[in-house]
């Protein structure tokens, strides 16, 4: 399979050369335009081809679990009772983040569409826009795929891993009713290779 790679959070992901990706916060119409709305955020990565798009946001966690672990367990039930060495000012556990950042995608490339083919930085978003406003888009949750890879050594005495990412799936799910997709946590053991790879 050729492959096309992006790199995120010190990892590399190989996408098939078929696929149209971005590193979405890399778009010049996120630094340009989407950026100047107060507290914006999108996903890591955006992949479309004709049968589908999937939304993906990267946590590599690997060596910093610590200052973490509050943010697996849904809803920001062990933000105020966790003890961390960073400023958790403004920040929201995992589920709330991704679930915010898909909103602010598709509220982002909803935009982008506003403007037609006025603006040249819109050329890397085209194929995205075009998925959004095609017949597909509006098929069953298998085309639209929501994706938080969360790398990590999680698991505990009373928790595996396994269940942390379960959890984390389950709360993301509740939050993305509005929109018809499927939600996936998953990590370098579980992701589906057919939608990418993590290469060294």
């Amino acid at each position: 399979m050729e492959i096309n790679i992006k790199e995120e959070s010190g990892l590399k992901f190989a996408f098939p050369k078929k696929n149209t990706v971005v590193k979405f916060d890399d778009t010049r119409f996120y630094r340009a335009y989407f950026n100047k709305l107060p507290e914006s955020k999108g996903v890591d990565f955006i992949s479309a081809d004709k049968n589908k798009i999937v939304f993906i946001e990267v946590k590599n966690c690997v060596g910093d679990e610590g200052n973490c672990r509050w943010r697996i367990v849904p809803n920001n039930q062990k933000r105020e009772t966790t003890h961390t060495s960073v400023n958790i000012e403004g920040r929201d556990s995992l589920d709330i983040e991704v679930s915010q950042k898909i909103a602010m995608t598709i509220a982002a490339l909803c935009g982008a569409k506003s403007f037609g083919d006025t603006k040249e930085c819109l050329k890397e978003l085209k194929s995205f826009i075009q998925f959004l406003s095609s017949d597909t888009f509006s098929g069953d949750s298998k085309k639209k795929y929501v994706i938080l890879f969360l790398e990590g050594d999680f698991g505990g005495r009373t928790r595996t891993k396994k269940m942390i990412m379960k959890a984390l799936q389950d709360s993301i799910n509740k939050k993305l009713q509005w929109i018809n997709c499927r939600v996936s946590v998953v990590d370098s053991d579980t992701y589906d290779p057919k939608i990418f790879q993590i290469v060294s």
